[in-house]
């Protein structure tokens, strides 16, 4: 019975709980570093625990919680789901007996991550690395055009507060110059009614100057009679004034 299957006996069964889903693998044995990936499909937001076993027993343990920018691009939860773990001299000697194991947390299933040979890690780390840089480049693409996206949608923004601006300016404009339009009007009429005041003005003092003059020449009785026409025609007067004035201003 294999170490995997020791262990997934031991599972404790929980009740009410989804079961687990694990997924994963050992991708490279770099040096004395050894690195992989595992997660549960069920819960994506959970971090495993990586155990590595010599001869079936526990020598190292890792938390699967680093992040890694390959695996978010293949959809594996959002690629914090990587580990790796230093093994020594005598780990790496014992190659051949070691056996890598992931544990889930909440339910504790298990899932026994193969350590692929020495060869068939050189020919995926031949193809990975140039692949890792062209998805790093695709990566940088993809971060360039959200930020020219933003950028676009910034400066569109800009232009809509900036052509409200331009049309409030513009109903400000105009109400400026009907009210000096208003204004203009109204200081014309004031010096027509100006003009008015002094032809009116003028007018009086002649008729004046003139009733003078018949009051010396006329007899008393008459004087009496020219005295009452001049104060009705001066009262006309007045009244004519006073209706040009309402006139001029209501037009």
């Amino acid at each position: 019975m294999t170490t995997a299957t020791q262990h997934q006996d031991q599972e404790v069964r929980l009740p009410n709980v989804n079961p687990s889903r694990l997924n994963g693998r050992v991708d490279a044995l770099d040096g004395s570093r050894l690195h992989g990936w595992i997660w549960d499909e069920t819960r994506p937001d959970e971090a495993m625990t990586v155990r590595l076993y010599c001869d079936g027993k526990l020598v190292c343990e890792a938390k699967a919680d680093q992040s890694r920018i390959d695996l978010r691009r293949n959809g594996i939860g959002d690629g914090r789901h990587a580990f790796s773990m230093d093994l020594d001299e005598a780990l790496l000697a014992a190659r051949a007996r070691l056996t890598v194991i992931g544990v889930s947390p909440t339910t504790g299933s298990e899932l026994e991550l193969r350590l692929p040979a020495p060869d068939e890690l050189a020919a995926e780390a031949a193809i990975a690395v140039p692949l890792s840089r062209f998805f790093d480049k695709v990566e940088v693409l993809i971060a360039l055009n959200r930020r020219g996206q933003l950028a676009q949608k910034e400066l569109s923004e800009k232009l809509d507060r900036i052509a409200a601006r331009l049309e409030e300016n513009h109903a400000l404009a105009e109400a400026a110059k009907v009210d000096a339009e208003t204004q203009s009007e109204i200081a014309r009429r004031l010096g027509e009614l100006d003009v008015f005041q002094l032809r009116f003005d003028g007018t009086l003092r002649g008729f004046d100057e003139r009733l003078a003059a018949i009051r010396k020449e006329a007899r008393a009785p008459l004087r009496q009679v020219t005295v009452i026409l001049g104060f009705l025609s001066g009262l006309a007067a007045l009244m004519s004034f006073v209706s040009l004035a309402v006139l001029l201003w209501g037009g």
